[in-house]
């Protein structure tokens, strides 16, 4: 995990990249290409507790990372490149302030609905979508912005996450092996 900034005009804006190796080059070697998956932090670190929470757990990649991680990568970064050091506070205060507490059974329920509704959205799906058209709709969407032809790697995974939670499949089976 690491911190890119990029310019844009006047602008510079800051986002949390995660790098992995994927692909697979047909040769035996599995180097294969390196795919990064990034969210944008905005034009500034300097976000509050909510912003933090609110932006890494939008993301289907970040979700799964603990705030801690994060906050040692960003840290090392505005270290490095001379940040003021309450900076951070925002992100200090949503590592050491968020507790894992286990949710009441409606919250979870609400919680999956929502979740539920929010993967249907980035296949372009309805409620009540069956499994063929979920799979129909994830080959579209797959085609459409898979990295080797261009399209974002982060939309991409985050289809994929989407049909594999829509459909019941582990989708870090895969990244685990």
């Amino acid at each position: 995990m690491f911190v890119r900034a990029k310019q844009d005009g006047q602008r510079t804006f800051f986002f949390l990249c995660i790098a992995e190796r994927g692909g697979n080059s047909g040769g035996g070697d599995h180097s294969g290409k390196q795919i990064e998956y990034s969210v944008c932090l905005g034009d500034t670190l300097e976000l509050p507790a909510e912003e933090w929470l609110e932006v890494l757990r939008k993301s289907p990649i970040f979700r799964s990372v603990s705030f801690k991680e994060v906050l040692k990568v960003v840290e090392k970064y505005a270290t490095a490149h001379g940040f003021r050091p309450n900076t951070l506070a925002g992100l200090r205060e949503a590592a050491h302030g968020t507790k894992r507490t286990r949710p009441s059974v409606s919250s979870e329920r609400r919680s999956q609905g929502d979740e539920r509704v929010a993967a249907l959205r980035v296949l372009g799906l309805a409620p009540g979508a069956s499994e063929q058209q979920i799979e129909l709709a994830f080959r579209k969407e797959a085609r459409r912005h898979h990295p080797d032809v261009g399209g974002d790697p982060a939309r991409f995974r985050a289809v994929v996450n989407a049909r594999d939670f829509l459909l019941g499949r582990d989708s870090r089976a895969g990244e685990l092996a």
